[in-house]
């Protein structure tokens, strides 16, 4: 990222697979307007709350830990409601036999590896120590029994040799029946406040973006990721994105305050307030519509 920048916007974009309906043709090469800073969920939450970009999806955990920071874009996420296929725990034992084991975790996830943290304590009743891990999957089960990973490493992680693997977002939907919400567009509240028409531009711009990619995953697929669908990953991919969740309807807003409860009692995160939103205009809404 440019220390200096001349875009009316700067925009945060996850680097994984699974933002793909978002920005795929949200912007032509030659927009100026805007400024794109791709990198790993944790350093876009940071890129956010120090200001180096403006709007941005971030980890459900880092809205609720910066809630008088932000506020959310309605309707938006990156969810599960039942298994997420990029959210796993690799493991040379059975789940069941991790009890008072060291766990790795990924340096790249915030809302993951706390979930995993409530579903060992609050739902399994183990005793586990975690430490973060940068070393590749195979490495770090050479060193640990288990390693969480996320994103496109988990999906597509082919194993030397034979691991368990666990979906986090499966185990919970197993455990409180509800969906899990990994990650939410937030804004920051100056930003809203000081840029409010640009920002409800932006907003249905990325609204009718995604549905138009999410439509045609085939053609999403193909045209963002140069793939075949004769590509061996090509089912996977598209099966992927199909299973995921965008919307932050009331049922994944449910899971969401579920997890922040457990959130606050695992003793990692603040009470929850109400989730705030970015209000647009009326006007220009019923414009859109």
């Amino acid at each position: 990222m440019k220390p200096e920048s001349t875009a009316d916007m700067r925009i945060g974009r996850i680097k994984y697979i699974n933002t793909l309906p978002f920005y795929h043709k949200l912007f032509t090469d030659d927009d100026r307007s805007v400024e794109i800073y791709e990198n790993c969920p944790a350093k876009i939450n940071y890129a956010l709350r120090h200001k180096k970009v403006d709007i941005a999806p971030i980890s459900s955990l880092e809205y609720l830990n910066h809630q008088s920071e932000y506020v959310l874009l309605p309707d938006l996420a990156i969810g599960s409601r039942d298994f997420s296929k990029s959210v796993l725990l690799f493991s040379r034992d059975k789940l069941e036999g991790l009890d008072g084991t060291t766990i790795a975790l990924t340096r790249e996830s915030l809302s993951s590896a706390v979930l995993l943290r409530i579903l060992m304590k609050f739902k399994y009743k183990f005793k586990n120590r975690f430490v973060s891990s940068s070393a590749d999957i195979e490495t770090t089960l050479e060193k640990y029994p288990a390693a969480l990973v996320i994103g496109d490493e988990a999906l597509l992680y082919q194993p030397r040799e034979f691991v368990y693997k666990y979906d986090l977002s499966e185990l919970w939907w197993n455990w409180t029946e509800k969906p899990f919400c990994f990650s939410l567009w937030a804004v920051r509240k100056q930003f809203a406040r000081d840029e409010h028409d640009r920002v409800t531009e932006f907003y249905f711009r990325l609204v009718e973006n995604l549905n138009h990619n999410l439509s045609d995953l085939e053609t999403l697929i193909k045209n963002a990721m140069h793939m075949s669908f004769l590509d061996a990953t090509f089912p996977k991919i598209f099966g992927y994105l199909f299973n995921l969740s965008y919307g932050l309807d009331a049922s994944m807003q449910e899971g969401l305050l579920l997890y922040y409860r457990l959130a606050h009692r695992l003793g990692v995160s603040p009470i929850a307030g109400n989730l705030e939103f970015f209000e647009f205009d009326k006007k220009a809404a019923s414009k859109k519509t």
